[in-house]
């Protein structure tokens, strides 16, 4: 549904800055998704990121409520607003918005465990699934701006394989005995990675479904 919405708002001036600010929006939480496993796994001096780290959280949030505003003094101004399509955005805000929050939560759990999780059991497979979450991230942004069907329908075709990454996991977990520490530290990991991708998947349902289906099953692909 959206996708038609969006080709006529990048004609109008105030409803192209709300595609806009979306767009940096989703580069945003790209930012942190990366930088909070980077964070976790090692890669990056956990004691170098937490001030962008958290101006790029703060920036999400700002952003949601810029896009709100716009939204709502659309529907306030103009003399035949697009009610549907700000509702939809509302909706896609606020998923990009827990896209942000969940990985903060990695970031705060990297905190917790000093920025290194080598060593456990599960932590192969749980980067296998942030990777393939990782790589939409391109793809979403790139369906959102450019109304892009194929592209969104892409998205939701890899939301139920990831989802039973993720399940398939902590279904593992529960008959294994792992020190505490580690299985609470798998089992949040794959519930955040979990909720992402379904916000993702939430984001790309809105691009192609009408209003009243936006986060719904349709054809298979999202549930």
């Amino acid at each position: 549904m959206l996708r038609q919405i969006i080709a006529l708002w990048k004609g109008e001036r105030h409803m192209k800055k709300v595609v806009g600010e979306f767009g940096e929006m989703l580069s945003d939480t790209e930012y942190l998704f990366i930088n909070a496993w980077e964070a976790l796994t090692g890669p990056a001096p956990i004691d170098k990121i937490p001030q962008p780290f958290y101006d790029r959280d703060i920036a999400v949030n700002s952003r949601e409520r810029e896009i709100r505003r716009m939204l709502v003094q659309h529907l306030s101004i103009y003399s035949k607003p697009d009610i549907s399509g700000c509702l939809a955005m509302m909706s896609l805000v606020k998923d990009a918005e827990r896209i942000g929050d969940y990985s903060k939560n990695i970031f705060e759990l990297a905190v917790m465990l000093q920025g290194v999780v080598e060593g456990m059991k599960y932590l192969e497979r749980l980067s296998s699934t942030q990777r393939k979450i990782a790589d939409r991230f391109p793809l979403l942004k790139m369906a959102f701006l450019e109304s892009d069907e194929r592209a969104a329908k892409k998205i939701l075709k890899d939301y139920a394989p990831i989802k039973g990454e993720c399940n398939t996991i902590l279904s593992d977990l529960l008959s294994e005995e792992l020190p505490t520490r580690e299985a609470v530290a798998t089992s949040l990991l794959s519930r955040y990675l979990k909720r992402i991708n379904s916000h993702m998947s939430n984001i790309g349902s809105g691009i192609i479904y009408p209003l009243d289906q936006i986060d719904f099953v349709r054809g298979g692909l999202l549930e």
